[in-house]
């Protein structure tokens, strides 16, 4: 029964990296989809007059 369990938590992981690799190298921008290795674009925040130096 543990070697079954094993297996099937082997399986599951290779399935999942399989398919990160393949989403990376199918993605059309170069980068894979929910990696959050890029960077997320700046965002301009106003502060009110107030709280200005």
């Amino acid at each position: 029964m543990q070697e079954v369990l094993v297996i099937i938590l082997f399986l599951a992981a290779a399935i999942y990296m399989g398919r990160k690799l393949y989403k990376q190298y199918k993605a059309e921008s170069g980068c894979a989809s929910g990696c959050d290795s890029c960077a997320p674009p700046k965002k301009e925040i106003k502060l009110p007059g107030h709280l200005k130096p």
